[in-house]
């Protein structure tokens, strides 16, 4: 009897954890984001080097839901950035190739700008890019503990997919993403990429429409001693 009373007490304690609100839409949205790549070219992104990527936020969600994005006072913009490339591996036949790059390290940064003037300048490095996308106050910052490229040469719009997981570490509203008890909860960056050149500035390898996921752990129903109790009768 004393085990089984142990055993709900247990039980109790953890269906009473409450969760951290959960977004009903991305906590971050943005459509575009260019990332380039020095030497590459859209299939074949070279062992060594760096990757990066600049973004215009369009849309914000819970817990930054009073962030609004559509302000023409402010700007926010977003970084990627110290990206190392382990070579792009090819599959398939030459007229349908897939291709997949992942890449070590990276980082990506937030910044809110009271002074919008972040522009998409062709061939970068520019003195507007990436400048003009950090030049605010830093509210998230985090590393990317995996990230993949993945790209083709048969679709119409040589769609593909640019994703990777974050683990938050700083920026002024760093905790608004713990939940009870202190944790982060981890970030997914992820969305589909294109490397039309119609649709892509001069410089620039791929044109981005993503967004970033908080993955924290699911919710837990609440209960009551009562309602538990009644289970095991």
């Amino acid at each position: 009897m004393k085990l089984r009373e142990s055993f709900l007490a247990a039980a109790l304690l953890a269906l009473a954890v409450v969760p951290m609100a959960h977004a009903a839409g991305p906590v971050i949205d943005w459509d575009p984001a260019y990332g380039w790549q020095a030497g590459a070219t859209p299939t074949n992104l070279p062992l060594s080097g760096e990757f990066k990527m600049v973004g215009v936020i369009s849309g914000f969600d819970a817990p930054l839901g009073d962030l609004n994005a559509l302000d023409p006072t402010k700007e926010y913009t977003f970084y990627v950035h110290n990206l190392i490339s382990f070579g792009t591996v090819a599959s398939g036949p030459v007229s349908t190739t897939f291709y997949v790059t992942d890449y070590s390290g990276g980082t990506i940064e937030v910044y809110e700008d009271l002074s919008p003037d972040a522009s998409f300048d062709p061939n970068p490095p520019t003195a507007g890019v990436p400048a003009d996308f950090i030049d605010g106050t830093l509210i998230l910052s985090g590393n990317f503990t995996r990230f993949t490229v993945q790209s083709n040469n048969f679709t119409a719009f040589k769609v593909g997919n640019i994703e990777g997981d974050i683990n938050w570490t700083g920026g002024s509203l760093l905790d608004r993403f713990r939940r009870i008890g202190g944790e982060l909860c981890p970030g997914l960056f992820t969305g589909g990429s294109t490397w039309n050149t119609s649709v892509v500035p001069a410089g620039y390898l791929f044109r981005h429409d993503g967004k970033i996921d908080l993955q924290c752990p699911t919710a837990i129903e609440g209960s009551t001693w009562g309602r538990i109790k009644s289970l095991y009768r």
